[in-house]
């Protein structure tokens, strides 16, 4: 017996699942939509970070590769 809600079931009503190629144009989609949203979304993030959101801080200095785990401090003195 299958897996309820696992992406191999064939729906109730017996249709057919997307093909691969269909479900790649989707994926393909979606990540044309998160690479358009990804400059608001991180206007937004530094914004809370500025506010004082130390995770949303901690977020925005990772994404700019800087590297705050106390290990070394090459990378934030490179950063500068």
């Amino acid at each position: 017996m299958a897996k309820k809600n696992s992406l191999a079931t064939v729906p109730k009503n017996n249709q057919k699942l997307p093909s691969s190629e269909v479900l790649e144009q989707r994926r393909q989609l979606i990540v044309a939509e998160a690479v358009d949203a990804s400059p608001r979304v991180m206007r937004v993030v530094v914004d809370m970070a500025l506010g004082g959101d130390l995770e949303a801080a901690k977020l925005v200095l990772k994404v700019a590769g800087l590297d705050l785990s106390g290990g070394s401090r090459a990378n934030v003195q490179n950063a500068i």
